[in-house]
């Protein structure tokens, strides 16, 4: 399992949050994910084989910016 945080830039309600959580939540392999409107940030779990390519197309998918990220091995 690995958990990913990644900025995602062009929210600015909770209706944005919940599309992204939803896009996101799509991608294969994707166990759970929590987006802070405030810091404007995903904090994703997924499996090993989820890619972070597959995250942020969902992102762009949903209508925002993926921005930068950092993955932890967990």
């Amino acid at each position: 399992m690995k958990k990913i945080k990644m900025e995602v830039g062009g929210m600015t309600c909770e209706h944005c949050v919940a599309r992204v959580n939803k896009f996101v939540k799509s991608v294969n392999g994707v166990t759970d994910v929590n987006t802070s409107l405030k810091e404007n940030t995903s904090y994703i779990t997924a499996k090993d084989d989820t890619t972070v390519e597959a995250v942020k197309s969902a992102v762009e998918e949903a209508g925002y910016k993926p921005g930068k990220y950092e993955v932890e091995e967990i």
